[in-house]
């Protein structure tokens, strides 16, 4: 989503481009870059455009070198269409503020009244002007003797919603800086300090970094950072973790290659977590201990999207594996009020731990009593910093907006949870673990030995009406919501997933001789129900793609038929949606997608 990068240095303007750069993981539709120079007390310098950063390069075209104070944006619509006009920094009427925004101003349309009457026009469709228009205002009435931050925080008092801004004023030194609910960290180097709206971007520039928090207004200059009434600052602390290039080497995309690192990134997750002689699950990170979580009422799961499929597939292991009731929510839609006390622990999951509907959901529940953990990928991120125990991912750097890995190593951490507070048998547990430790390799054979199928199922889904995905007993089912969720991102084909005992309650009237039917049919306990769901699809000229490592009659339903390894009935998951992250990206790029980067969505989705 949004992403916000501002720098004070030598050559500040470049080193916002090159910081917007690695901001492009988050999704966006449009960019822009404003800047001050030495000795220079005109409008300030803007340039903007829709498309992205590069397009932003050339039409700067070296206008903004030399600057020494700048601030850039990448912006994702939320108000107003995708257009110049709307893309950020926005200026004073003057040009002598400019302001960048992540999040939502959710009284914009009463500000708007108020600036309007007070002689502003409003020129963009967009809830953030009317900020820049109520601090040229601020700034020209406030007696002799009050600072840029006296009116830069007189100017937040009056804001509901969320935000986190940057802004730059003619004459002043620095950048003015607010939090509300929107990431915002300070970054410091040996000749820069930077403000960002996630550490990524100061990998290579800022060795130490100052996490903001709600409420924060500062100003930042090139001696560090300064507050009203000279209140408490954060203090900077080493900056953690290894900035990952996106770079898909001898991959054509980057979603493509992220499907291909999940042989190591599992390794990643599980190394370390299982005990020397492989028959206990030891994952660490929490604030109770495993008996004190065998003891509570439920575990409460949070999530939004891909997210949240695995939150499904980890509350059933949960369920199996001991005695504590877990239920998985969508992170927007939590009952907080009704399913947390003291005696429940709730659980965000999150691949940047910034997506802003789970931290909601996870400050609903600490409200509630509940304890409060996290599973995510980011070191430092909003989500692991308010819970402050859980367990990262450890998947790497994720850069297509379509999650692949990030999703395995969801379950995997999941799993290992689940067995960490597990009450089964010793050697129930030791199977599930040594059968999980070879999953890497069976990742990597079903990787390299692709047999064509996938592309054969491709090319019949792109030449066909939208298509159903089937799976049932639970974990199959979950993977086909997964499966139908990654079609929609990277090929903009409506999908419809459902357990293959509901198609005869409804969706077996969408079925036509066209109709694509994904089947997930691992050789588990629901083999022989899936085979009468698929009868059901093939009685009424549905085309079978069956996902399957059986090697029984039920083959012969298949119209196309995709094999993959076998493994524990329990680690199916990790083996069957491999082949659903491989079909969308080809449908995608059969369709022409920008599969890395689809339209419309983000990386990190920061807003409500």
């Amino acid at each position: 989503m949004c992403g916000i990068y501002g720098c004070i240095a030598d050559g500040a303007a470049s080193r916002v481009l090159e910081g917007l750069r690695k901001l492009e993981y988050r999704g966006y539709d449009s960019a822009g870059l404003a800047a001050l120079f030495p000795e220079k007390n005109g409008p300030i310098e803007l340039e903007k455009t829709t498309g992205y950063v590069a397009d932003l390069v050339s039409k700067a075209n070296g206008r903004f070198s030399g600057a020494h104070i700048s601030i850039g944006h990448t912006r994702w619509a939320t108000h107003g269409g995708v257009t110049d006009g709307n893309a950020h920094p926005h200026p004073s009427e003057d040009g002598n503020i400019t302001i960048v925004h992540n999040g939502i101003i959710e009284n914009s349309a009463e500000l708007s009244d108020r600036v309007t009457k007070l002689g502003y026009s409003i020129s963009s469709e967009t809830d953030t002007e009317v900020i820049v228009h109520l601090l040229d205002h601020e700034l020209k009435s406030q007696p002799e003797g009050h600072t840029a931050l006296d009116a830069f925080s007189n100017v937040i008092s009056k804001l509901k919603g969320s935000w986190a801004l940057a802004v730059i004023v003619t004459g002043l030194e620095g950048i003015l800086v607010s939090r509300n609910g929107a990431p915002l960290v300070i970054g410091r180097g040996l000749d820069n300090i930077s403000v960002a709206s996630d550490v990524q971007p100061f990998y290579g520039a800022c060795s130490e970094v100052a996490y903001m928090s709600d409420g924060d207004n500062f100003l930042i200059t090139k001696d560090g950072i300064t507050s009203k009434f000279d209140t408490e600052t954060p203090e900077f602390q080493i900056l953690e973790g290894v900035y990952d290039e996106q770079d898909p080497g001898l991959f054509e995309h980057m979603m493509l290659k992220e499907i291909h690192d999940q042989p190591t990134s599992l390794s990643n997750s599980i190394s370390g977590r299982i005990s020397a002689d492989g028959r206990r699950s030891e994952l660490g990170g929490f604030n109770l201990s495993p008996e004190d979580i065998q003891g509570l009422e439920r575990i409460n799961l949070v999530a939004c999207g891909t997210a949240y499929y695995a939150a499904e597939i980890i509350s059933t292991y949960i369920r199996k594996l001991s005695n504590v009731r877990s239920e998985a929510f969508i992170a927007s839609e939590f009952p907080s009020h009704s399913v947390c006390s003291k005696r429940t622990l709730t659980i965000g999951i999150s691949q940047s731990g910034e997506t802003k509907d789970t931290i909601d959901a996870i400050l609903d529940a600490k409200k509630n009593g509940s304890h409060i953990s996290s599973f995510c990928n980011v070191i430092g991120s909003t989500l692991s910093r308010i819970t402050g125990n859980g367990a990262y991912l450890h998947a790497g750097s994720e850069f297509a907006v379509a999650s692949t890995k990030v999703f395995t190593n969801m379950v995997a951490t999941g799993l290992l949870f689940a067995l960490t507070i597990s009450n089964i048998s010793e050697k129930e547990q030791s199977e599930i673990l040594s059968a999980l430790r070879k999953l890497p390799n069976s990742l990597y054979t079903q990787l390299i030995e692709e047999d064509g199928s996938i592309e054969d199922a491709a090319a019949l889904i792109n030449n066909s009406v939208p298509p159903i995905f089937i799976g049932r007993g639970g974990l199959s089912s979950y993977i086909a919501k997964e499966g139908a969720l990654k079609m929609m991102e990277v090929s903009y084909i409506s999908c419809l997933a459902v357990p293959g005992g509901e198609l005869k309650h409804g969706p077996l009237a969408l079925l036509t001789d066209e109709s694509p039917v994904i089947a997930i049919v691992p050789s588990d306990s629901k083999l022989n129900l899936m085979e009468s769901s698929i009868r059901e699809c093939k009685s009424r000229g549905a085309k079978i793609i069956l996902i399957t490592d059986n090697e029984g009659p039920i083959t012969e339903l298949a119209d196309v038929l995709i094999h993959t390894n076998s493994t524990h009935e329990d680690l199916t998951p990790f083996l069957t949606v491999l082949p659903l992250q491989l079909l969308a990206y080809k449908v995608g790029v059969l369709r022409g997608v920008n599969v890395d980067r689809p339209r419309n969505l983000a990386k990190s989705v920061t807003v409500v």
